[in-house]
């Protein structure tokens, strides 16, 4: 087993510090804290703010494997406390998931990472931050320090059922049609877990996955292509490849990003290996048909486009994604006209992408890790429930507007899986989010 063979990052910020004795807080650089909790409290007046005091230290698990190779293992002497706000913007994780701080209990070990410019030190015994993502220990050490572990638990291979929509691997793009019966899907693999030897990819092997020799087609691990599934009287039907003629089989993305309701016309993301994208579009007679050969969309201009949806009543303009120089923004044209950037308020130096139109003009949207939704002038977070933010991406409203469908992080060893989840409206909110596989549409 590999093991981990770096300090604690707290227990490099105190040598930093040193014997500071000031009562008043001191800016100091955001650093990974590690510790076992102390005590949860409320924040007095500050609702939904919790304080969580944390005695800092290495993990035991940490601390015994750098015994075993021998290696420093800090001791904290001075009884350092760290106390950490965690607010409505904290993500907090635990088993792979999402979750809010009251899934914690005093005890446990725990790893937090600080909101940028947060950090600060009262003395040389308290630490103070804010919480950006705050992890059950465990968790952490799966998503980060997976080389540190004998082996990773057994819930990260599963689900790994082709039957399924979500497995262990990545599921993303959920486009919804009649209301939510038929779903168009992405799906891929995950890289083995690098703890694991002999391990195979991550996630469910489907249909398609495969080249004649039976071995997994290049694309598949860390790449995608479109799926379909459907609502039937046994339940979700297992999810069958789409299959659009005119992409190189080695391409390592190919998604889906638009379908009309008569599922006779759609909108193709190619992503290619140098990261490029190219926007093509398909269609075909009639449902039962096969699917015609890509062609490039002309309007979609830009040095790197996908991510597109036809919208208006006869479907011809067109809201895309451009990618460049690292970042992304979403473009418009109508009906035909030449593309150009959306609203200043849409269209930031952070990167839009991942456009939806939805029922009234509503547009959604993500802008990095946030999901967003712009309606009348005002652009807002869509939010699940929660004390804490529940991450969401790729939210795609049903025809009514009245359900939104999304991908979901699972934190995996070095990297994030996917999820696909459904929400109902609930009043001027959106409910508890739902498992697609566990969704039984109406």
């Amino acid at each position: 087993m590999r093991r981990l063979a770096v300090l604690s990052p707290i227990a490099a910020l105190l040598v930093a510090c040193g014997m500071q004795d000031s009562t008043t807080p001191v800016p100091q650089p955001d650093s990974l804290i590690l510790g076992r909790i102390a005590a949860i409290r409320e924040v007095a007046g500050e609702g939904g703010v919790k304080e969580v005091e944390i005695r800092a230290g290495l993990p035991a698990e940490m601390a015994a494997a750098m015994r075993r190779d021998g290696k420093f293992v800090p001791q904290l002497e001075n009884d350092v406390v760290v106390k950490v706000r965690v607010t409505d913007q904290s993500v907090c994780v635990a088993n792979l998931r999402a979750v809010d701080l009251d899934v914690f209990r005093v005890g446990q070990e725990v790893a937090v990472v600080p909101a940028g410019g947060t950090s600060a030190m009262v003395g040389s015994k308290l630490v103070l931050a804010d919480a950006a993502e705050f992890y059950q220990f465990a968790a952490y050490q799966v998503r980060f320090l997976a080389r540190s572990m004998d082996t990773v638990p057994a819930d990260v291979f599963s689900p790994s059922d082709p039957a399924r929509i979500n497995s262990a691997g990545v599921e993303t793009t959920p486009l919804p049609l009649r209301d939510g019966k038929v779903i168009y899907f992405a799906a891929g693999l995950l890289p083995p877990p690098p703890v694991v030897r002999g391990a195979k990819p991550v996630g469910a092997l489907r249909p398609g996955m495969t080249e004649p020799s039976g071995a997994v087609a290049s694309w598949a691990i860390g790449g995608f292509r479109p799926y379909r599934t459907a609502w039937g009287k046994a339940g979700w039907e297992a999810p069958r490849p789409v299959e659009i003629p005119g992409i190189a089989p080695a391409e390592p993305g190919v998604r889906i990003t638009w379908v009309n309701e008569a599922e006779t016309s759609c909108l193709v993301e190619v992503t290619k290996a140098d990261g490029t994208r190219s926007l093509l579009s398909s269609q075909r007679a009639s449902d039962a048909a096969p699917w015609g050969k890509a062609e490039r969309v002309a309007l979609a201009t830009g040095p790197s486009v996908g991510d597109g949806q036809r919208l208006g009543l006869k479907l011809l303009s067109l809201v895309w994604t451009v990618y460049d120089s690292g970042s992304s923004d979403l473009w418009f044209s109508k009906e035909g006209s030449a593309g150009q950037r959306l609203d200043p308020r849409i269209d930031t130096l952070g990167p839009e992408f991942a456009p939806r139109v939805g029922p009234n003009n509503v547009l959604y949207f993500c802008r990095g890790d946030r999901q967003l939704l712009y309606a009348g002038g005002v652009v807002q977070e869509v939010r699940l429930p929660g004390a804490q933010r529940h991450p969401l991406l790729d939210a795609a409203p049903s025809a009514s507007g009245s359900r939104i469908f999304f991908r979901v992080p699972r934190y995996m060893p070095g990297t994030l899986g996917w999820d696909l989840a459904v929400a109902e409206k609930s009043g001027k909110a959106w409910g508890q989010p739902v498992m697609l596989d566990d969704w039984h549409p109406e």
